[in-house]
């Protein structure tokens, strides 16, 4: 055997061989006489194994035989039929289904159920992954490529804020020439002027005068030009800082979203893990369970099958017995097996034992169909109700006596119904000895 039996199966095909052996010790001083009766009745109450009894009363009759004559007496056909089932009796070996099979089998049944679940559980988590990995990737290039793009408009914005110095400065420079322009448009009309009236005397204080407001312009001037070339520059400074913070903190954006995607896949992959335990904890624990059921059935099945070959063997030897002992009150002589007359169940089972010499279990199952039909509750009332009445119109219903053809109807129908249970189970010529056992059980076979 491929593994242990379980206990269950164990107990109860223990408990049968000591039932068995008890019954056969009970029996032994029935059948120690060795006469048809004692035989008959053993058979006929037993439920259990009479192994060790037949054989101890074969190695009686045969040493009881030999101290009386040293010539062979014939064989008893009692005698021949309790070896024969002797025998038989020993032959009967059924074991359970080996453990590699049941485990195969139980493999089966639970990976039908569990190994999909497992199995699809793996390829989602597998496909998280991917797609994490990949998401992860393109968040860190996604966000490196607009980093880039800021840090690369830097170098852009110098070039424009050198355009804009120059542009400053040429703004400024145009605006101290025209102030030195009108200065000195207003000195020369200011000389001019003083010319006309006679006063040179007073040019030199207006000139400078004039020189001192120009100076004081042109240094404010240059003062404004100066603070707006330092505010562009501070401007310039702060654009370009604020450019190279934006460029990192979006590389840093980047680099923290492909780490939250991976903190996501991790609890992911917790959960799908301890999902994918579970379901293997189940898996195992479904087929122990499995296992150790189909264990259980296949000793039970196997101590069943056993019991149910016993009880075959044992309806046969009782069918055996039965006709043995109805040819011997029919003809007086065991050896008489023919069938004469003998009317009754005797009769039926002579017929059927002579048909059947070689398949007395077959021999055995027609009778049972036989005694099925002669226990149908109309066969024993004798009468069979032909047509129902009508209380309403006060008809009665109509009777009619249970006929020779009625039985053969009956017969037919229910071995017809035992070939739908177990289909090829009898042919037409059985269904043809059964009917001719049945006239002989009613005296109409010669």
């Amino acid at each position: 055997m491929g593994g242990p039996v379980p206990p269950g199966a164990t107990t109860y095909h223990t408990k049968t061989v000591e039932a068995k052996q008890k019954a056969a010790k009970a029996a032994a001083d029935k059948v120690a006489g060795g006469g048809i009766g004692s035989v008959f009745d053993f058979l006929g109450g037993l439920g259990t194994s009479i192994a060790e009894t037949i054989e101890r009363q074969a190695n009686a009759q045969k040493a009881a035989a030999q101290k009386a004559s040293p010539a062979p007496a014939p064989v008893n056909p009692i005698d021949r039929l309790m070896q024969d089932f002797n025998s038989q009796y020993q032959s009967i070996n059924v074991t359970p289904t080996p453990i590699e099979q049941l485990r195969a089998m139980a493999e089966q049944q639970v990976g039908a159920q569990f190994d999909p679940m497992i199995a699809m559980l793996k390829s989602q988590m597998g496909q998280k992954t991917e797609r994490a990995n990949r998401g992860a990737g393109e968040a860190r290039e996604m966000y490196g490529a607009l980093s880039k793009d800021f840090l690369n408009q830097i170098p852009q914005m110098t070039q424009q804020f050198a355009a804009e110095d120059a542009e400053t400065n040429r703004r400024y420079d145009s605006a101290q020439q025209q102030l030195q322009q009108q200065y000195q448009g207003q000195q020369q009309q200011q000389n001019a002027l003083l010319r006309q009236l006679g006063i040179q005397a007073a040019a030199p204080d207006a000139s400078q005068r004039s020189m001192e407001d120009q100076s004081y312009f042109q240094g404010q001037m240059e003062t404004d030009q100066q603070q707006a070339l330092n505010a562009m520059n501070q401007q310039q400074m702060a654009a370009q800082n604020y450019q190279r913070n934006l460029g990192d903190t979006t590389r840093v954006a980047g680099e923290n979203t492909a780490q939250d995607i991976g903190r996501m896949l991790e609890e992911y992959l917790d959960q799908a893990n301890q999902q994918m335990g579970g379901l293997q904890a189940q898996r195992g624990s479904a087929l122990s369970s499995l296992l150790q059921q189909m264990q259980t059935q296949s000793a039970d099945r196997a101590a069943k099958e056993e019991q149910q070959q016993f009880e075959n063997l044992l309806n046969m030897s009782r069918f055996q017995l039965d006709a043995a002992k109805a040819a011997q009150q029919a003809s007086g002589s065991p050896q008489d097996m023919l069938f004469k007359g003998t009317t009754g169940l005797s009769g039926a089972q002579n017929f059927l034992g002579q048909q059947y010499q070689s398949s007395p279990i077959k021999a055995s199952g027609i009778m049972e169909q036989l005694n099925a039909v002669l226990a149908n509750p109309d066969v024993v009332r004798g009468k069979f109700e032909l047509s129902p009445g009508d209380p309403a119109l006060g008809k009665a219903p109509t009777y009619s006596d249970v006929g020779q053809e009625m039985m053969m109807d009956l017969l037919r129908s229910q071995m017809e119904k035992a070939n739908q249970q177990e289909p090829g189970r009898y042919q037409s010529g059985d269904i043809n000895n059964a009917i001719n056992a049945l006239l002989a059980y009613m005296g109409k076979l010669r």
